[in-house]
């Protein structure tokens, strides 16, 4: 097993864990503190499994008991700064300068990041998208925002697509919706969350093309993708931005442009039409 963080482990076993062993690790990605003090029986009780499960899935992720496992997550949340630390690590910088100039260094370094990715890379999701029955695009949180703007401009391309953003078992109810030859878009970051997990399951028993849009540090939320893009949200030890996200995903609309620009501006001068039978004066794009 190599030196790799709890969360990382965690995505890499958790889609081929048994259904105990999947519960451990389901707790463990969700409860990080708390499993800092938790013993195997507690765990256990929680998640409704053995002090063997526990200790089990301990060894499985690559650790030589809980003990061991407990010292590489107080590790791993040495380096986890919480939201309201990364904010006060950006304040304090934009007390130093500006507050432009600390989202203008970010999203910097995440152009620099976007235009070193692999064009054939960008040419070939540009071309599943094209391609497929219909695309959907995954994000919860702040990232579900970004999903619907992704989804809403491809639509505007000729491409049928949906943004998903539920959570919980609401999200069963998307997962249902996605069918053989469709393409799944997911911006997610860092930590395994079940919607992830359960996204990507999905994707995996329909053999669907896959892409992972996340952050550039050493985690994944889930391996299976088929792509995985790498761009820096912000600075390591900052406040989570979604600058470099959005500039990825214009240049994948260029390129899905690029690819069919008949089929998009068909559609375009569709939308056009609809405005004008809205408007009745002309609102061109």
């Amino acid at each position: 097993m190599t030196e790799e963080g709890l969360s990382a482990r965690i995505a890499a076993l958790a889609p081929e864990a048994p259904p105990a062993e999947a519960r451990v690790l389901d707790w463990l990605a969700r409860n990080r503190e708390t499993a800092l003090h938790a013993s195997a029986a507690r765990i256990a009780t929680v998640v409704g499994t053995s002090d063997a499960t526990v200790i089990r899935t301990a060894r499985k992720l690559g650790y030589d008991g809980l003990d061991a496992l407990r010292s590489a997550l107080a590790e791993e949340l040495r380096r986890d700064l919480s939201l309201t630390e990364r904010m006060a690590s950006d304040v304090r910088r934009a007390e130093e300068g500006t507050a432009l100039a600390v989202a203008a260094d970010a999203l910097r370094a995440s152009l620099d990041a976007i235009e070193r990715l692999d064009p054939d890379h960008i040419r070939q999701v540009a071309a599943e998208i094209g391609a497929a029955r219909r695309v959907h695009v995954f994000g919860i949180g702040p990232s579900g925002f970004v999903a619907g703007y992704m989804a809403a401009q491809l639509a505007r391309l000729g491409v049928d697509a949906r943004a998903l953003m539920r959570t919980g078992l609401q999200f069963a109810d998307d997962l249902v919706g996605i069918g053989k030859g469709d393409v799944v878009l997911a911006l997610a970051y860092d930590r395994p969350y079940p919607e992830v997990r359960a996204l990507f399951d999905r994707a995996e028993a329909l053999g669907l093309f896959s892409v992972l849009v996340t952050s550039a540090g050493t985690r994944l939320p889930d391996a299976r993708a088929r792509m995985t893009l790498r761009v820096p949200r912000g600075r390591v030890e900052g406040f989570g931005m979604h600058t470099g996200t959005l500039a990825l995903l214009e240049g994948l609309l260029i390129a899905v442009s690029a690819a069919d620009p008949e089929r998009a501006a068909g559609a375009l001068d569709a939308l056009n039409a609809a405005r004008r039978a809205i408007s009745s004066d002309g609102m061109d794009l």
